[in-house]
């Protein structure tokens, strides 16, 4: 008996049926709701076709197609064998069906087995770099992945790992090559199963096309892999990460590499290259929750966030405004539901404080303030077992030119108003709030002391920043929750040639939580082992900051 294959995905209206007349593949789709007797007329009209090709001796005596049609039987049967009523809707009768009659043929009908859509590789596989095939796949609960390596000289083929994985789930589907694998290439099949244990007829096999290289040697992110080898599991506690990944639109132009990054090899400054040493080290930290600043929006798509779904993360990405880049939070699925999702530009907010109306008394500052691309992303986190706790956590990337303190001391305030209004949605929760990111402030700096102290006057030095061109008077800023950083104020957090210094945080509010660990911080002499950041064994400009903390 031939098979015909019935898809009936839930999440449109369509029903797809694949069938074979002679040696050809008929590929029908219907329309859910239309009759299922249109869907036979269309599947006996075909059949009639292919019975008098050309190709057919006989040509001259056919009939016309519509008397064979006349003639011509097509039906259902479910599974006792009896048949299914015509003026039903193909939703409703492809999915009872189980045989096809047309003419002299029968079908076997297979409705919605488990299939690989797409499957796919990372181009470059390093020794020791965890990483994971890139898959699509439709009615599938499990998939079992068996990992070969292909020796150059022989193309023997040997299974190296096989696991079945719950496919949708936070199982870790990632592979990691070891040593001994260097030279060989990588191959790995996917078989898809469903709930009733059916295995999908066709498992999908991809081979990487260049072989297993040799990692770069030892990286610094190793060593704080030390401190993070194993996964909380309180309730009340996590571990969150903030870093900035340095954008491929930048590390990719002639200026980056040419002028301020010189001293780093051209490969290492590839995003192929780079990308592989930042999910190793996001794999090495056991986060639950992980902000990342200059995430490029379609790297993000097609490699971060299928990667850390990988790992058992969901995740979002928000674009700066006319720009590729941005912010991107992911959230470990076993620790979090995500409860709101909102992204707004940094500069908008102020227009509806009560300061805006005396920043409007200097056009140019307005202008320089206002035409910023910054954005606020804010996810909203729940806690799997806290139901009333609103873990309101912000991404953001501050105004990077120096001699900006003044832009981005406005920034940040309206960051603060911007979360401040946002929260007013969750009244009768237990909400507390986590400003991460890269705020190119250091710790002395006027932004600094408005998170921390909660008030800048309008006689801070940071008001003349700009010149008289900018300067603005009788702007006094105040924020009533004051913050304490959680990573503390290492020597750097951006390691260039010419600058060193902190500018990243993780800021907080004291008597919401409790600091258990920090992320030790990567010394001088490490980072300037190859010069400075980034490097072939340090993918980013910045190094990422961390910490354990507990909700009190």
């Amino acid at each position: 008996m031939n098979k015909a294959i019935v898809r009936i995905p839930p999440d449109n209206n369509i029903v797809c049926i694949d069938y074979d007349i002679g040696f050809k593949m008929r590929y029908l789709q219907r329309d859910k709701d239309e009759v299922v007797s249109r869907a036979l007329a269309r599947i006996k009209l075909s059949y009639i076709k292919e019975k008098q090709s050309p190709k057919k001796k006989g040509k001259r005596n056919r009939q016309p197609p519509q008397q064979d049609s006349d003639v011509l039987q097509a039906f259902l049967l479910d599974g006792n064998g009896n048949r299914i009523d015509e003026n039903i809707t193909n939703g409703i009768a492809w999915s009872q069906a189980k045989q096809l009659i047309v003419g002299d043929k029968q079908y076997a009908i297979e409705v919605n087995p488990p299939k690989i859509l797409s499957l796919r590789l990372p181009d470059t596989i390093m020794a020791q770099f965890p990483m994971v095939p890139i898959l699509t796949a439709e009615f599938t609960d499990t998939i079992k992945y068996d990992w070969f390596t292909i020796a150059p000289d022989s193309n023997e083929e040997t299974l190296v790992e096989s696991k079945i994985v719950n496919h949708d789930s936070t199982q870790i589907t990632a592979f990691i090559p070891q040593t001994q694998h260097v030279g060989s290439k990588l191959k790995v099949v996917c078989t898809p199963y469903n709930s009733q244990h059916t295995q999908g007829s066709d498992p999908s096999s991809v081979t990487v096309a260049a072989a297993i290289t040799a990692g770069p040697g030892t990286c610094p992110c190793q060593m704080t892999h030390l401190y993070t080898k194993k996964r909380l599991t309180q309730p009340d506690s996590f571990r969150i990460v903030s870093y900035n990944v340095l954008a491929d639109t930048y590390s990719s132009q002639e200026h980056t590499q040419k002028v301020l990054f010189p001293y780093c090899p051209p490969y290492a400054l590839s995003i192929d290259y780079r990308k592989l040493l930042i999910t190793r080290e996001l794999y090495g930290y056991n986060a639950d929750i992980i902000c990342l600043q200059e995430c490029d929006k379609d790297i993000f798509n097609q490699f971060y966030a299928p990667f850390m779904k990988g790992l058992g993360y969901d995740g979002i990405q928000d674009s700066k405004i006319n720009n590729r880049e941005g912010e991107a939070t992911f959230y470990h699925m076993d620790r979090f539901n995500m409860i709101d999702h909102h992204c707004q530009s940094i500069g908008n907010t102020l227009k509806n404080d009560e300061i805006f109306e005396q920043i409007c008394k200097c056009p140019t500052l307005k202008y320089r303030l206002l035409n910023r691309n910054s954005i606020v992303q804010i996810v909203t986190l729940q806690p799997k077992e806290l139901e009333n706790i609103r873990l309101v956590v912000v991404n953001t990337h501050f105004y990077f030119r120096p001699q900006a303190s003044h832009i981005r001391i406005l920034q940040g305030y309206s960051m603060l108003k911007c979360v401040e209004k946002y929260c007013e949605k969750f009244i009768g929760n237990d909400v507390r709030v986590l400003y991460c990111g890269d705020f190119n402030s250091h710790p002395r700096t006027a932004l600094v002391k408005l998170m921390t102290t909660g008030s800048v006057q309008s006689n801070d030095p940071v008001w003349h920043e700009g010149g008289e061109e900018e300067f603005c008077e009788n702007i006094s800023l105040r924020n009533d929750k004051k913050c304490v950083s959680f990573t503390g104020y290492p020597q750097f957090t951006n390691f260039v040639n010419g600058f060193v210094e902190c500018l990243d945080y993780i800021f907080g509010q004291p008597e919401h939580f409790q600091v258990e660990q920090v992320f030790p911080s990567m010394t001088e002499e490490v980072a300037a082992a190859y010069t400075a950041l980034p490097s072939v064994v340090s993918p980013s400009d910045h190094v990422a900051i961390g910490c354990d903390l507990r909700l009190k």
